[in-house]
């Protein structure tokens, strides 16, 4: 068994004219968290994100993975993405037939509070947000990781995705897969899994639970976004990798995609710029 697939995260349509302008107070705000915000003269459009991810595309019909995979925050007005999605599928269309798309939401593509009128609108758009599907004798998973991030308003969708984990990850183990890997926008968590909650992670009291059958049924890898940036941490066996955007990143890594090569034996992954 050898193959490899292509993670996209954060391409956020719409993301650098939102947050162009000088004296923008979302600039400000996430100066504050340290990241590096754009700081230039105020923009409309999508040309920032169209010229990176039809670049990515194109990088994904070379190398022909068995699958292409987008983490989250796909588009970035939470209110009416009409246009940005427009210029998203347009720029989508272009990726080669026989690689399938497999689409995470953000919290950008339901909010950070999601409501069951989000997720309806999401499903519309992309599909389902919690699922899974098998390559050769690897098996992935697909969680919303922004529902496991504040349930508030739809709490038995919290419910029904951890049934669905569990009784999913039990019927992998049970065939014997080779690899389980599951794929999110949030990290669980970004250095211990008992760390104090914050806006990048899955929050301790639900974050544990997960962990807990990640573990115990042999997840290898997990696949995420949100950050902007690039981040490894490591728990008993589970790796956690974070991808900077193909949008606009917020640290010191470029824009770019994952490519992730699997054999029997290993999964292995590589950063590739788009600068």
């Amino acid at each position: 068994m050898a193959f490899s697939f292509v993670q996209f995260a954060d391409p956020q349509f719409g993301m650098f004219a939102a947050l162009s302008g000088f004296n923008n107070p979302d600039t400000e705000k996430l100066e504050r968290l340290g990241l590096n915000p754009p700081r230039c003269s105020k923009i409309e459009g999508f040309e920032y994100e169209t010229k990176r991810y039809s670049k990515a595309i194109s990088l994904a019909n070379q190398i022909n993975p068995s699958f292409v995979v987008t983490c989250g925050d796909i588009c970035n007005d939470k209110i009416d993405p009409t246009y940005e999605y427009a210029e998203l599928m347009r720029i989508t269309s272009e990726l080669n037939k026989d690689i399938p798309m497999h689409w995470v939401s953000g919290n950008h593509d339901v909010s950070n509070t999601p409501t069951q009128q989000l997720l309806t609108r999401y499903r519309g758009m992309y599909g389902d947000d919690v699922y899974s599907f098998d390559v050769e004798n690897c098996h992935f998973i697909v969680l919303n990781s922004t529902v496991c991030q504040d349930p508030s308003e739809v709490w038995d969708e919290w419910i029904k995705q951890l049934h669905f984990l569990e009784s999913d990850l039990k019927k992998a183990r049970s065939r014997n897969v080779r690899h389980i890997v599951v794929f999110t926008h949030h990290p669980p968590f970004l250095i211990f899994t008992d760390e104090a909650d914050n806006w990048l992670v899955i929050p301790k009291e639900r974050r544990l639970v997960l962990i807990d059958l990640f573990i115990r049924y042999g997840v290898s890898h997990i696949f995420s976004g949100h950050w902007h940036r690039n981040h490894h941490s490591y728990f008993k066996g589970l790796e956690i990798v974070s991808s900077s955007s193909v949008g606009y990143p917020l640290g010191p890594d470029p824009s770019g995609i994952r490519v992730v090569n699997v054999d029997d034996n290993s999964i292995s992954h590589k950063f590739l710029s788009l600068e």
